[in-house]
């Protein structure tokens, strides 16, 4: 794993920002997955402003409440449509999102599975980290071999996404769909953006090896082409080697 250390979260989203432009005008069909969350936003308007040509790449969508369709305004497609997908001038056709209102959730992971394998897998993928050190929605005691599949909220998980239902983690869904660690890191590349004091001690965590299922982003020690993306004060408390 690669560690970059930047003065500030700004700085942080300007160095994630140039290396998706420069993948992508590297390979203008990439297949780019992306993830929610207030670490996200401000590099969306980062690309949103950068003149890129978005016509020919794919995208695919982390994770899902479930119980919500895809157009109801607290779900992350819609929170995705409108911060990137629409003012980029992605077309239907190019954006794979989880349906939450699906009636078999099984069923709905299968088919998000073979989309992404004739897709031919993912080139990019951008990643957060979870204050309980959860990846998308992959919470502590998610196994290393997991899949797109339901998964069970945690109530700190609840807590942490409450925002966007009036501050009330009870309005929060208790599940939702998402990428399994297994597919997470299949990703040809991995972008980790991670920011904040409220991290700085997870992080160092998800650092120590070895990798456990205690805390599901540590499995991304074991990934050849991981960048983690840190400010200051989330990378406080790391010994591993910034560079």
């Amino acid at each position: 794993m690669r560690c970059l250390v930047f003065p500030s979260p700004a700085d942080v989203i300007q160095a994630v920002a140039d290396r998706i432009a420069d993948r992508l005008q590297a390979q203008p069909d990439l297949s780019l997955g992306l993830a929610t969350g207030r670490t996200m936003v401000p590099l969306y308007a980062e690309l949103l402003g950068r003149s890129l040509n978005w016509q020919h790449c794919r995208i695919f969508a982390l994770d899902e409440y479930w119980g919500l369709a895809t157009d109801h305004p607290s779900s992350f497609a819609a929170e995705l449509r409108q911060r990137f997908c629409q003012p980029a001038g992605l077309r239907p056709e190019q954006v794979q999102f989880l349906n939450g209102a699906a009636l078999d959730p099984a069923q709905e992971s299968q088919r998000y599975r073979r989309c992404l394998e004739q897709a031919g897998g993912l080139d990019l993928q951008l990643l957060g980290l979870g204050e309980n050190g959860h990846l998308a929605f992959n919470e502590p005691g998610s196994a290393r071999e997991s899949r797109v599949r339901l998964v069970q909220l945690s109530d700190r998980t609840r807590q942490q996404n409450a925002g966007a239902f009036g501050g009330d983690p009870e309005a929060v869904p208790s599940a939702a769909l998402s990428l399994g660690l297994a597919d997470i890191l299949e990703a040809r590349e991995l972008l980790w953006l991670v920011t904040g004091a409220s991290k700085t001690k997870i992080l160092a965590q998800a650092l120590q090896p070895p990798p456990t299922t205690a805390i599901p982003a540590s499995y991304l020690q074991e990934h050849p082409a991981t960048t983690l993306y840190a400010d200051h004060a989330a990378a406080a408390a790391l010994t591993v080697d910034q560079s």
